[in-house]
């Protein structure tokens, strides 16, 4: 019920029903209160007149009786008269007349008439057979033929003029209810016509609020409705325009959150997430109570000091660094916050100890041979060694520390160079039993001395041809042998073998050394990284030849891999794509 009133159809409609039914009462009650003053002035006139004419006949008449009696002859319709002073008293066979004599007596004003010879006119009400009736009275002075000061009362019911009056009501009330009628139509009319287009907005506008933003109104009018449809309508193609660059700006900045190398974290001044990358929610993930707590406090801090702060966190073997900053309003609360920017620096760690463990390699790996070159050649020099054998002896052992310092260098300009302009590889088509035969030449003797066995064959495929770098895959090869060779023990076996599948070349190194503990293996091809020294024969390496290794591979298109098992040996499968 209440929502019906609150319509708009509702309110104008009533809105326009009360100021006709307003002007319909206004305008009724001055209509009626204009006829009955008309008609009572009218009234008034007649009294008037019929008074001035009785007065007439009574002053040129020398029968003052004979007078009054003509004078009740001249009168028309509810009138009646009472001259006094009258000898016969005619009227007290009238109850009427008896009644109005009464209150003329009464009345002090009518009373004196003929005294004052003012004329009086008075509206009168009394009692005629038990009905109270109005009468227009009027006191009328005059002198007879005979110069006898006399009083024409003269008065006329008003039943006429309040009948006039109810008849002109009736149909002022009829003429009423037929304009309540038509504007009741009408006032439907016109307020449907008017709601219509504003039923359409509401509608438009609740699909504006649920986000769609491609409503149009359509109003046909040249009006001020019209007007605000067109309104609207720029209005909701606006919102879209904006909501849609909105959303793009959005999407950019989460995409580009997303990819960012760094962890991204927004707060809000009451310490909530309002933003956040999966970095950033990884390392909140895998903080343990301790380290929120430190969180907490660079948070606070940050607030504090509305500057930005820095820290560094070690979380679950990995580094993070976490750079603070305030932010005077985050959102369009005009609220403070942060933002935090953070950084993985576990690979930097790991780097700046692979580094720290390689120059401590390098210097020993080099202190080593250096000591050993500059004592046998002194010894040499100065004359301590004489005996020819003892001279061969002690040049092979400089020849050896000589090609160790020689191959160190190499694979230290090898990785500058990797560094600085990749793996250059000229590919051609050969076959690998070449590569694989030379490298048994290669080892054979080295073999015998270590007491190993060596199995380079290439299974079934021996002529077919591969696409390679003859050069790079022989430094790959001398690489993973010269490991095995290390992790070995007399007795143990290298093998090559070589096959090929639909669309790869397959080459295998595989050992029956010692062979890795599973976590190395996925350490084994990253710079500077080398395995326990503990489970190596002879001379470590520097740590470089597998990650040199792999970025030949690579550079070939191809993939290596690793399987191992402690005291059963290792295996490397080279994968190289066909014809590319």
């Amino acid at each position: 019920m209440m929502k019906r009133l609150n319509s708009v159809v509702v309110k104008l409609w009533l809105t326009i029903i009360l100021i006709v039914t307003t002007v319909l009462i206004l305008l009724s009650a001055a209509l009626i209160t204009f006829i009955q003053y008309y008609f009572t002035q009218k009234t008034e006139e007649s009294l008037y007149n019929d008074a001035k004419s009785i007065s007439t006949v009574i002053e040129k008449s020398k029968n003052r009786q004979l007078a009054i009696n003509h004078s009740e002859m001249l009168l028309e319709g509810n009138k009646g008269v009472i001259i006094l002073p009258d000898s016969n008293n005619a009227f007290l066979k009238d109850k009427e007349k008896k009644e109005m004599l009464a209150f003329i007596k009464q009345d002090k004003d009518l009373n004196n008439i003929k005294l004052t010879q003012k004329k009086e006119i008075k509206h009168v009400s009394i009692k005629v057979n038990d009905k109270k009736q109005t009468y227009l009275l009027l006191g009328y002075p005059t002198i007879d033929h005979n110069g006898q000061k006399s009083v024409i009362y003269i008065y006329e019911d008003l039943r006429s003029i309040s009948d006039t009056n109810n008849v002109v009501a009736i149909i002022i009330l009829i003429t009423a209810i037929i304009f309540l009628i038509v504007t009741t139509i009408f006032a439907f009319f016109l307020s449907s016509r008017i709601t219509n287009p504003l039923r359409l907005f509401k509608e438009q506008a609740q699909e504006v609020a649920k986000g769609h933003y491609d409503q149009q109104v359509h109003v046909q009018t040249k009006d001020e409705i019209g007007e605000l449809a067109i309104a609207f309508n720029q209005m909701s193609h606006n919102i879209q325009h904006h909501i849609d660059d909105i959303t793009t700006s959005k999407n950019i900045r989460d995409t580009l959150i997303n990819s960012m190398a760094q962890g991204v974290l927004g707060i809000n001044h009451q310490r909530e997430t309002i933003l956040s990358n999966e970095l950033a929610d990884n390392m909140i993930g895998e903080m343990t109570s301790d380290d929120i707590l430190l969180f907490e406090k660079q948070i606070n801090d940050t607030f504090k000091s509305q500057q930005t702060e820095y820290r560094e966190y070690e979380i679950n073997q990995k580094h993070y660094a976490v750079v603070m900053s305030y932010i005077d309003q985050i959102q369009t609360n005009k609220q403070s916050g942060l933002v935090a920017i953070i950084r993985d620096m576990t690979k930097e760690h790991h780097m700046e100890q692979m580094k720290k463990d390689f120059i401590a390699s390098v210097s020993h790996e080099l202190r080593t041979p250096i000591s050993l070159l500059q004592g046998y050649t002194e010894s040499i020099v100065d004359g301590i060694v004489t005996e020819p054998e003892d001279i061969h002896e002690f040049l092979l052992i400089v020849l050896d520390e000589s090609k160790r310092l020689s191959r160190l260098v190499n694979e230290l300009l090898d990785v500058a160079k990797i560094d600085a302009e990749g793996v250059n590889i000229t590919k051609e088509v050969r076959p690998m039993s070449e590569l694989i035969h030379k490298m048994g030449t290669k080892y054979r003797q080295i073999a015998n001395e270590l007491s190993l066995t060596l199995d380079f064959q290439q299974d079934g495929v021996m002529k077919d041809e591969w696409h390679y770098d003859f050069d790079r895959m022989e430094q790959v090869l001398t690489n993973l042998v010269d490991n095995a060779s290390r992790y070995t023990k007399p007795g143990d076996t290298i093998a090559i073998h070589a096959k090929e599948t639909p669309t790869e070349h397959v080459l295998t190194i595989h050992d029956t050394g010692v062979g890795i503990s599973p976590e190395h293996l996925d350490k084994v091809f990253e710079r500077f990284y080398k395995v326990d020294a503990a489970r190596t024969r002879g001379k470590q390496g520097t740590g470089l030849g597998l990650f040199i290794t792999r970025m030949i591979i690579e550079a070939h298109r191809g993939s290596i891999d690793v399987k191992s098992e402690v005291g059963k040996g290792t295996a490397f499968i080279i994968k190289l794509p066909k014809n590319s």
